[in-house]
């Protein structure tokens, strides 16, 4: 029961965070601080679908305690630097706000999935989300770290790589899923062969950097799913 209601409001956590929250309302955050509109509007939207995705009227309080642990955990984290480090503790953050709270309301309430959906679909659901903008995000930022460079030349590269690395997690992700490891080979194998002849050492070392990460994510999350 906790582990339901906490893949429930991750999944919230990750519509809000990721595919709500536009590049635009990261950057005005970042810049304005606690001035910034989008803040507030950030931290309702996250209320509002932290409560709506448990289905149950009695868990408002608990919803509002996700949006406001969010605004300040946002606000925190628009007085620091982009890089991986800050990225990543912002969401143990989050995850450790949810993971207290499903433990608190499960522990004084019965509660089930809504409209007998299957643990399964949600955690795939939560998977899926991983493997798009929160990857993206993560092996962009990683590669920052470790002077991994984009070739200048090429501008859009990142959202082209962006593009190809969600398409393929996800394809990784259904492979792993459906235990077809042969496929997930052939997958791989197939992207090397396309790379091979490509004679730019920097490009090739930002796209096998990014393809291994992208890799590791996705099988993790598959492996995950089937855990479930």
């Amino acid at each position: 029961m906790w582990l339901e209601l906490l893949l429930c409001l991750v999944l919230a956590h990750l519509v809000a965070d990721f595919v709500l929250q536009t590049n635009k309302i990261c950057k005005d955050k970042a810049a304005k601080k606690w001035r910034s509109r989008y803040h507030y509007g950030h931290a309702m939207a996250v209320f509002t679908l932290s409560w709506l995705v448990t289905w149950d009227l009695d868990f408002w309080w608990c919803a509002l305690a996700i949006g406001v642990t969010h605004l300040g955990i946002d606000m925190w984290k628009s007085h620091r630097d982009e890089n991986v480090s800050w990225f990543v503790l912002d969401q143990l953050f989050h995850l450790t706000v949810l993971c207290v709270v499903a433990y608190i309301w499960t522990g004084c309430h019965e509660w089930s999935l809504p409209l007998d959906i299957e643990l399964w679909y949600v955690a795939a659901a939560v998977a899926a989300l991983v493997c798009w903008k929160p990857a993206n995000i993560f092996i962009k930022l990683m590669l920052k770290h470790y002077s991994v460079n984009m070739p200048a030349d090429n501008s859009s590269a990142f959202n082209a790589g962006a593009l190809i690395g969600t398409i393929e997690r996800w394809l990784i992700l259904i492979f792993v899923c459906l235990q077809r490891y042969d496929a997930l080979g052939l997958l791989i194998a197939a992207k090397s062969i396309i790379r091979f002849g490509d004679k730019e050492t920097a490009k090739t070392e930002y796209v096998l950097a990014g393809t291994l990460l992208s890799i590791f994510i996705a099988v993790l999350a598959g492996l995950l799913v089937r855990g479930v």
